[in-house]
């Protein structure tokens, strides 16, 4: 059975989400909401392609889609710099996010919010707000593909198979930690391999793999994030479950709640904590401030008023 979602953003990110899909040619029927104009020359060039394949439709988004729509994809709804920071693109966004957000509830969107676009800590959080649903039915990319990127370069520079590699980034896009001390190959943790002779891997290659991570998330990540959809799509409404990091909620001080990426697995049910992943004392701490940096960022926003 083909799902339906509809992936909202810019018309650069809205033509590469959908065209992400395009190549996987997953069962789905992708209703397209361009928060400026997406020209015919361009929709129709996603309808054509959409034609060559066989589970997929493409088609521009009417009101009526949202209450069978079974995903809201909401990529970045406006084109700014890379390097902009999380409060001003808070500021010029979250208008504009609040209205998509308004329009899907009243016209009776049930499904998942799933979040590709800069600083989704923030708006995984102001996602739930404005919407009511629940805790689990929406979920940012959050450091996924750093997790998935890091484990690639460890399998690479290890020589091991795809499935010989665990690793989590946690925090958040753009201050991702590893948990080094979480990270392993087969049945062993990789940290014991530093310090092992008989093996092609010393601290400094695991600086040079840190140090690349780090580069990641200073830069435009959105091809990475590409890559990634048809496998968090799978996961999301095919069933074939995930586990990784991802942004979701968590509790906060005083009752509140705030956004950041940690192990949770991803199925068609939403998301679900299942474990709670074990830091050293450094990688701890590293979390801790970058939560707190997400938590005084969204308070600020609230007691601003921006956009909410």
């Amino acid at each position: 059975m083909k799902k339906n979602i509809i992936i909202c953003g810019s018309e650069q990110r809205v033509y590469a989400a959908t065209l992400a899909c395009l190549l996987v040619d997953l069962p789905l029927n992708i209703h397209l909401l361009v928060n400026d104009e997406l020209n015919a020359g361009r929709l129709q060039e996603l309808v054509n392609a959409a034609d060559l394949q066989h589970n997929i439709t493409v088609q521009q988004a009417t009101t009526a889609i949202f209450k069978k729509a079974d995903l809201l994809l909401i990529t970045d709804l406006k084109s700014l710099p890379a390097a902009v920071s999380a409060l001003d693109y808070a500021t010029a966004v979250l208008p504009d996010f609040r209205k998509l957000i308004a329009n899907a509830m009243a016209n009776g969107f049930t499904g998942k919010i799933c979040l590709l676009q800069k600083y989704d800590e923030l708006f995984t959080y102001f996602a739930w707000r404005f919407s009511g649903l629940p805790q689990s039915d929406v979920v940012g990319f959050g450091t996924f593909p750093a997790s998935l990127l890091l484990e690639r370069l460890l399998q690479k520079q290890l020589r091991v198979g795809q499935h010989d590699v665990r690793a989590y980034v946690v925090g958040t896009q753009h201050q991702p930690i590893i948990a080094w001390s979480r990270t392993y190959v087969g049945a062993a943790p990789v940290l014991t391999l530093v310090a092992n002779d008989t093996t092609d891997f010393d601290a400094d290659k695991m600086m040079t793999l840190e140090a690349r991570v780090q580069q990641e998330s200073g830069v435009e990540q959105f091809a990475l994030q590409a890559i990634c959809l048809q496998t968090v799509l799978q996961a999301l409404l095919f069933e074939a479950g995930l586990l990784s990091t991802f942004t979701t909620l968590h509790s906060y001080a005083d009752e509140q709640l705030v956004a950041y990426s940690a192990p949770i697995y991803l199925s068609g049910s939403g998301t679900r904590q299942v474990t709670e992943l074990s830091l050293t004392k450094e990688e701890q701490a590293q979390l801790a401030a970058n939560i707190a940096v997400s938590r005084d960022l969204i308070t600020q926003i609230e007691q601003g008023g921006i956009g909410v």
